[in-house]
């Protein structure tokens, strides 16, 4: 259950009731996709999830097939996903495309990370380490393409795919877009150190070489052993597999810093605040001055694209389009393009229950 206020007016409520009785002008809206000419190459993408994150499974798959012309190739880290589930999710795709595939790899992630002890308060579970294990669970994989399912990607993937790695085993975008004290807190717990210029990365999007990965440490089972071996020197009480790929990074000269359009994180963001700098609250204006310092410290407006120019958006942190824990308005103001994450939403099989958790959840009833 969420923990929110009582809507603050009947006007409030009827704004919900318009939204979601109104489904059809969330299609109207956007421009009807074209015909696509479907490209001969795969495209491996990586997802990982338990059964309470199912329903996102298939909005970000969604999302992904709607804009893709590649034969796209899931691979599920499933943490007991049920049948039922996994149907739904695979008639979610169908509906927008038949140009893709499905494997389903079963992993408890207590059976491996049990030494991890998370904070008590911390939302995100301990199966978001089982990215980790990947090159164990599918060891002939060369490249691949790993998200988080709280994004949505708006855009062809294939111009991720093919982004140059260089000499790097993956690539990321770095945490433009947040707080300077979030920022060296995180970097503070994966131990690295404060005078480089290292850049922390969100691990919600990678683009990962495993081809060149098993040829630096040998095989698939030492790359593994090798990022258990970082978890036992760093603090992992949250985002521990970030925390770990973070430092594996800055002990191997580090990654390729990807276009930040690849992973732009919409609440409180940057463009949002400045754009409304001369009406913002005081923890508003607190927050602007804690994103300017950071991106002063570590040089980040060299990296910043202040444009709509957006491939994936990624909802990290609390607030979600589908649960909004601090404000009690619905649209959520600080959250942009919340009606993105709906379009696709709408177009998967678990459309109507993830509008009841969402309703539930701002009528304070579920």
């Amino acid at each position: 259950m969420w923990k929110t206020d009582q809507p603050k007016s009947i006007e409030q409520i009827k704004d919900m009731i318009y939204f979601f009785g109104t489904e059809n002008r969330i299609i109207c809206e956007k421009k009807t996709e074209n015909d696509k000419k479907y490209s001969s190459e795969k495209i491996p993408v990586i997802l990982s999830s338990d059964n309470n994150y199912a329903c996102f499974v298939a909005t970000t798959g969604v999302s992904i097939l709607s804009n893709s012309r590649n034969f796209i190739e899931f691979y599920i880290i499933s943490e007991g996903i049920e049948e039922y589930n996994k149907n739904l999710i695979k008639e979610s795709y169908e509906k927008v495309s038949s140009n893709f595939s499905i494997q389903y790899i079963e992993c408890n992630s207590k059976d491996f990370f049990s030494n991890i002890k998370l904070c008590e308060n911390y939302h995100v579970k301990l199966n978001t380490c089982n990215r980790l294990l990947f090159p164990m669970l599918v060891p002939n994989i060369d490249r691949a393409i790993y998200l988080d399912v709280d994004l949505i990607v708006m855009d062809d993937i294939a111009k991720l795919w093919h982004q140059d790695l260089e000499k790097n085993i993956f690539g990321a975008v770095p945490l433009l877009i947040d707080r300077l004290s979030v920022i060296e807190l995180m970097r503070n717990k994966a131990k690295i150190p404060d005078d480089t210029s290292y850049k922390y990365f969100n691990s919600g999007v990678l683009l990962i070489d495993y081809k060149k990965w098993r040829e630096a440490k040998g095989n698939n089972e030492q790359i593994v052993k090798d990022l258990f071996e970082i978890l036992k020197d760093i603090d992992a009480d949250v985002t521990p597999d970030e925390l770990i790929l973070n430092k594996f990074a800055y002990l191997n000269g580090g990654y390729k810093i990807l276009d930040h359009k690849y992973n732009v994180n919409p609440y409180y963001s940057y463009l949002y605040l400045l754009k409304n700098k001369n009406k913002l609250s005081q923890y508003e204006a607190e927050t602007l001055d804690e994103y300017s310092k950071a991106i002063e410290k570590y040089e980040y407006n060299k990296l910043i694209n202040l444009s709509d120019n957006v491939s994936i958006r990624h909802f990290f942190g609390h607030e979600k389009p589908w649960s909004h824990a601090r404000q009690t308005y619905f649209p959520m103001p600080y959250i942009e393009h919340f009606y993105d994450f709906w379009f696709y939403a709408y177009k998967t099989k678990f459309y109507d229950y993830i509008k009841n958790i969402f309703l539930s959840t701002k009528l304070n009833t579920y």
